[in-house]
C-alpha cells in the first residue's frame, strides 16, 4: 500500500508536466540520520535507537495558468543494523499533492486548488511562502524533517477543494476550502473553513476558522444512509509582529474538533487547544528567543528539538558567522517539558502525580553547502523522569537539505 502511494505520486506529477509545452520545475529534499542513547541511572539495561526521516518536495509550474504540488515523507523510530533484511518500522505518508489553476481578474489574482493530504496547513508557512513570498517565520524548536514547510497547528488531512484571492493593491489573500477527512477520532467528516491573511512589513498574519462534522451511518442504533447531527469548531492564527530582523513576537493558537452541538459537546479535555508564544530578541552579537508551547503527543514525535507535548524553553542563537559558502549559524536550545498529562489537567490541577518532568541541552550548527544545499549538525542532553527513575538520553542527529 505504501509503494502504491509513493508511484501514485510519482505517475502524477509525470503526467502533469505534459500539461504544458514548457513546464518549469522546481523542488527540495531533506533528512536527518541520528543516535539516541537512554542511559537509566538505576542500574536497568541500557537502550538505544537509530532514528531517521526525509521528505522529497516538487513542484511543475506550467506556463502561468497551473501548478502541479507534491511532498511525501517517510521516518523510521530505529533502523535496525543487526538485520538490514528484517522488517522494521518505518513510515511513508503522502503529505500533499495538489494541482491549482490560477487566472488573473482585474487586480487580483484567483487560485483553484483540488488536493489531497495536508494542504497548506495553519501554523506552517506554507500559505504564507506562498501567496506572499515571505521568508519563514516558524519558531527554530518546530524544525521537522518530514515536511518542508514545518509542523501544523491542526492534523487537516483529507481531500477536496480551495479557492483564494489574493490582491494586488493590499498584502491580503482570503479564502474558503471544502474537503472530507478525518478528525482527532479518526471519523470521517466534512468541513468548510475560511481564511484570511496579511503580510507587512511588521506584521504577518494567518487566520483560519472552520466548522465540521462526523458523517453517520447510523442514529439511535438504526442504520441510516447519512445523518448530520454533531458539529465541530476548529481553526488557528499564526501571528508575527516584528519581522526577521527585528525583535518580534510570535503567537500560534489551534483549535481541534471543539464540540458546540450534538453528543460529547460537554467533553474537553485539553487536547483540543494547541499554542505556542514566543518573545524574540535580537540584538548586535545575537538574537534570543523565549518560548511556551503545548502541542499534541502526534505531532511533538516528528519534530527535531521537541521531545515532549508541554513545555517551555530559551534559545541563543548567531546566525551571522561568515563563512565560505555562506552565513553559518551556530545557537543552543534549553527546555523544559512535561508529560503524561494534557493542558487542562495542569489548569484543573487533576493527576498532577502522572507527572514526568524533563530537562534538554541541544547545542546545534547549521552550514551552509552552497547557496542551494545546508548541513545541520545537533547534540542533545537529557535528564528524563527528573523526580522518579532518572535516566540520561544522549542524541547526536545530522541533518541536511537540498533545494532545486
Amino acid at each position: 500500500m505504501k509503494l502504491n502511494r509513493i508511484l501514485f505520486f510519482a505517475a502524477t506529477l509525470a503526467a502533469c508536466s505534459y500539461l504544458s509545452a514548457t513546464p518549469s520545475f522546481s523542488g527540495a529534499i531533506g533528512g536527518s540520520a541520528g543516535g539516541d542513547l537512554n542511559v537509566p541511572l538505576n542500574g536497568d539495561k541500557v537502550s538505544g535507537t537509530v532514528p531517521l526521516a526525509a521528505y522529497a518536495a516538487a513542484q511543475a509550474n506550467l506556463a502561468d495558468w497551473a501548478i502541479a504540488r507534491g511532498e511525501i515523507a517517510a521516518w523510521s523510530s530505529n533502523l535496525a543494523f543487526n538485520d538490514i533484511f528484517a522488517d522494521s518500522d518505518a513510515n511513508v505518508r503522502l503529505n500533499e499533492l495538489s494541482f491549482v489553476l490560477q487566472r488573473r481578474a482585474f487586480t487580483a489574482t484567483n487560485y483553484f486548488s483540488a488536493f489531497v493530504g495536508t494542504y497548506e496547513p495553519i501554523g506552517s508557512d506554507a500559505f504564507l511562502m506562498r501567496h506572499f513570498g515571505v521568508e519563514p517565520i516558524s519558531s527554530r524548536l518546530t524544525k521537522s524533517y518530514t515536511s518542508l514547510v514545518g509542523s501544523p497547528l491542526r492534523d487537516s488531512k483529507g481531500a477536496g477543494l480551495s479557492y483564494v484571492v489574493n490582491f494586488d493593491k493590499a498584502p491580503i489573500a482570503t479564502g474558503v476550502s471544502f474537503y472530507f477527512g478525518k478528525n482527532k477520532n479518526d471519523d470521517w467528516s466534512i468541513n468548510l473553513d475560511a481564511r484570511f491573511a496579511l503580510a507587512t512589513n511588521l506584521v504577518t498574519l494567518d487566520l483560519l476558522f472552520g466548522a465540521g462534522s462526523p458523517l453517520q451511518d447510523t442514529y439511535k442504533n438504526k442504520d441510516v444512509v447519512l445523518v448530520i447531527d454533531t458539529i465541530t469548531l476548529h481553526g488557528g492564527l499564526n501571528f508575527l509582529a516584528g519581522s526577521k530582523y527585528t525583535h518580534g513576537l510570535l503567537l500560534q493558537v489551534g483549535l481541534e474538533d471543539i464540540v458546540v452541538k450534538g453528543e460529547g459537546g460537554a467533553a474537553f479535555t485539553g487536547d483540543e487547544i494547541r499554542f505556542l508564544f514566543e518573545p524574540r530578541l535580537k540584538f548586535k552579537h545575537f538574537n534570543f528567543t523565549l518560548t511556551a508551547y503545548s502541542f499534541s503527543e502526534k505531532s511533538v514525535k516528528e519534530l527535531a528539538y521537541l521531545k515532549d507535548p508541554i513545555g517551555a524553553g530559551f534559545t541563543f542563537y548567531k546566525d551571522n558567522i561568515e563563512g565560505k559558502n555562506g552565513d553559518i549559524t551556530v545557537g543552543i536550545h534549553s527546555i523544559f517539558s512535561v508529560s503524561g498529562i494534557t493542558l487542562n489537567d495542569l489548569f484543573q490541577r487533576n493527576d498532577l502525580d502522572k507527572i514526568v518532568y524533563n530537562a534538554y541541552i541541544t547545542p546545534y550548527a547549521e552550514f551552509p553547502l552552497s547557496g542551494t544545499a545546508s548541513i545541520e549538525m545537533t547534540g542533545r542532553i537529557g535528564v528524563l523522569d527528573l523526580t522518579g527513575n532518572q535516566s540520561l538520553n544522549f542524541n547526536l542527529t545530522i541533518g541536511a537539505k537540498k533545494v532545486f
